[in-house]
């Protein structure tokens, strides 16, 4: 059993270094600084609570942060009757650097709207692998899944948002 100051010590490292990232997938889900700093707040606080009673083993405390947090996004979507959100992807279509500002938006429009059609877990692994550059093992974490799963979601998720977009046009052109 660990003692109370080391279980203290162990959170606040932990909290540390996961908080810009638990911030970042909030805001990126909520699309609101306030609420995405109230749920973070809010899910290191259940966190935090559960290693006091001792319910998460050391090595699992960051994936029992990304589900929690997952939950608690979902949780606070349906009290107040929201769906998922998709945000600006500038970073997916430098397919043309030279392009005009209006092509641009069209086309950052075109990936936002086909990654939305994309099942939820697809969506997460492009993002957080493609868009936001997440090692293969983090990612493994935040979903709980094995790292071999991960790889599979990854490439159905992106062939499936080709196949989209090649539906929708944007390759021709």
């Amino acid at each position: 059993m660990t003692s109370v100051s080391s279980q203290h010590k162990l959170f606040q490292e932990t909290y540390e270094r996961l908080w810009p990232q638990v911030y970042q997938y909030a805001y990126y889900r909520l699309q609101s600084k306030e609420e995405a700093e109230e749920i973070s707040q809010e899910v290191f606080r259940k966190v935090f609570q559960q290693v006091k009673k001792g319910k998460i083993e050391e090595e699992k405390i960051r994936a029992y942060i990304f589900a929690a947090l997952r939950n608690t996004i979902y949780d606070t979507w349906r009290q107040k009757g929201r769906s998922p959100k998709v945000v600006e992807f500038d970073q997916v279509s430098d397919k043309n650097m030279f392009t005009s500002e209006n092509q641009k938006i069209e086309e950052n429009m075109m990936v936002r709207e086909a990654l939305k059609k994309l099942p939820e877990t697809y969506q997460q692994v492009v993002v957080w692998r493609i868009v936001e550059g997440y090692p293969l093992q983090e990612v493994a974490e935040r979903l709980g899944k094995p790292v071999g799963t991960v790889k599979s979601l990854q490439f159905r998720g992106v062939k499936k948002l080709k196949e989209i977009l090649e539906e929708g046009g944007y390759f021709n052109g």
